[in-house]
């Protein structure tokens, strides 16, 4: 299956311009992991046309002590919500002093293509 996303700069997460002026445009595997970030970075009820989208982060992560698991079932559960990825590992990791969450996502496609997301 081949997956087709407008290209999203990875500094801004703007839109960004091909050579020739026009949005750009990437596919697999690029497109499935940036794809599966803007997903991940979806807060529940943010979505308009489907409020069911998105990660509990008011409600259940930030300001709480949410634990890793539940960090990492939902985002693996959010990432799975897309037709052409077949899995998802997620490993969180929250920092001591500064609370501050960190991990990866290794995603697999429908392609048997492996990605790595950094979080």
């Amino acid at each position: 299956m081949l997956t087709k996303s407008f290209q999203l700069n990875p500094e801004t997460w703007g839109l960004m311009l091909d050579d020739n002026g026009n949005i750009a445009i990437t596919s697999n595997p690029y497109a499935v992991a940036q794809d599966v970030a803007c997903a991940c970075s979806t807060f529940l009820g943010e979505c308009w046309y489907d409020t069911k989208l998105g990660i509990p982060y008011y409600e259940r992560i930030l300001g709480h002590w949410p634990g890793t698991q539940l960090i990492n079932t939902k985002m693996q559960t959010e990432a799975l919500k897309l037709p052409y990825v077949q899995s998802a590992f997620c490993t969180t990791v929250i920092g001591k002093g500064d609370r501050a969450a960190s991990g990866v996502m290794t995603i697999t496609d429908t392609n048997n293509v492996q990605s790595t997301i950094q979080f």
